[in-house]
């Protein structure tokens, strides 16, 4: 997969994540879920995968 694509599901995923805020991932897990499904077929990949790519490229915290 090309970087243009992932930079775009990585996008998609940031819109999809600001419509829930600051609500727990396991309140919204179900709904992210679902929404994780529709990205992924839009780039002829699964949720899970999308999933992955997103927790690949996340924004990590510096752990000291």
């Amino acid at each position: 997969m090309n970087k243009n694509t992932i930079q775009n599901i990585i996008d998609d995923c940031k819109v999809m994540l600001r419509k829930y805020g600051d609500i727990p991932y396991d309140k919204v897990f179900i709904k992210t879920q679902k929404e994780f499904g529709e990205i992924g077929r839009r780039y002829g990949i699964t949720g899970a995968d999308v999933f992955k790519i997103l927790m690949e490229n996340f924004p990590r915290r510096n752990d000291k």
